[in-house]
């Protein structure tokens, strides 16, 4: 009997991890049913992911778009349930910690239908985060919880999820080898020793204050700032009427070998993402996070990765504080986490 796996995505996170899973599925003649929940609609944030690394097109949209997080996660909760009783998978696989990823977990558990958990595990401990919350939820659920980390691999111990979680790397890891050398550069010209920025988490975004207080920071900084802007960022300030700094080069969402590129020739990165964070401690590109916290506790040794908390006016001191040691990327695996993560399912199911 074939087995039929759904895969799940809705955010540009998800998009660029299912990549390698897909390929992989598709190898060992596994059917995979894809499904876009619709949570990033924007061309920039979606279509150009699925353009740009060549993703299998989604053979379910539910086209839920952009709405308060209540109202989007039970929306996608109704367009999962009926998808998952038509199909009738024998598993479903769901990526990191955004609201679809919630959805799913709530949906597949009401049927019992076996939910595998990829970059599972991760703990910033700050229970105000959406994204804690909805990690953890998840890998209470799920039948295989596949970390990213050694550290997300002992929380999972500790929490008696030991039987159900597997270190196989990080997911994320293997696009980035498999794409750094193919990074595109910008149509848009960019300024010699720019800082990359990216911002877009709720805690940051939806405080008038607090996102005001960031700007005037990196305001100060004698450095171009260039910032791919998410929409729904981009409409907060115009709602919040902030006016941008000087320094800043604002350019539309670009898509992933469009990033790499930026950040493989930035000078320093600014974010509060928790992936560009890792792509930062790859690349060794010192960082600056714009959280009181961070899951990816590794990428913080040597000052590879500095968190601000909630200090906007040190940033400027941050930004000159020296690195010590290497950026050990094996503490993320081998590159072939999409490989183990198969043979995982395949094992299973």
């Amino acid at each position: 009997m074939n087995k039929r796996i759904i895969s799940i995505v809705g955010a540009r996170p998800n998009f660029i991890k299912s990549k390698v899973i897909s390929d992989q599925l598709r190898s060992q003649r596994v059917e995979e049913v894809l499904i876009h929940t619709g949570q990033h609609y924007d061309f920039h944030l979606s279509q150009t992911f699925f353009e740009g690394l060549n993703l299998k097109k989604p053979d379910i949209n539910l086209g839920v778009g952009s709405r308060e997080a209540g109202e989007q996660i039970a929306l996608m909760i109704i367009g999962i349930e009926k998808a998952v009783l038509k199909i009738k998978p024998n598993a479903i696989i769901i990526y990191g910690d955004t609201n679809s990823t919630l959805a799913v977990a709530i949906a597949a558990s009401k049927h019992f239908i076996p939910l595998i958990h990829i970059e599972a595990g991760e703990r910033s401990y700050d229970d105000k985060s959406p994204e804690e919350v909805n990690r953890i939820i998840c890998d209470r659920v799920s039948k295989i919880n596949c970390c990213a980390t050694k550290n997300a691999l002992n929380n999972l111990k500790k929490e008696n999820l030991r039987t159900s979680a597997y270190f196989t790397g990080d997911i994320m890891l293997d696009v980035f080898l498999q794409n750094i050398e193919k990074a595109e550069s910008l149509e848009e010209k960019v300024p010699k020793n720019f800082i990359l920025f990216t911002l877009h988490r709720a805690e940051n975004t939806n405080n008038r204050k607090k996102l005001r207080a960031i700007l005037q920071s990196l305001g100060n900084i004698n450095r171009q700032m260039v910032w791919p802007i998410h929409p729904r960022t981009k409409k907060l300030l115009r709602i919040y009427r902030i006016k941008l700094p000087n320094n800043f080069l604002i350019i539309p969402p670009v898509s992933y070998k469009h990033h790499l590129w930026l950040e493989k020739n930035s000078k320093r990165i600014i974010t509060d993402s928790g992936g560009v964070q890792k792509e930062a401690y790859w690349l060794k590109k010192p960082c600056i996070t714009l959280l009181n916290k961070t899951g990816w506790t590794d990428t913080l040794v040597g000052s590879w990765n500095q968190l601000v908390l909630e200090n906007y006016d040190n940033i400027n001191v941050m930004l000159s504080k020296k690195v010590t040691g290497k950026p050990n990327i094996h503490k993320f695996g081998d590159g072939h986490a999409a490989e183990k993560t198969v043979k995982i399912i395949r094992s299973i199911f």
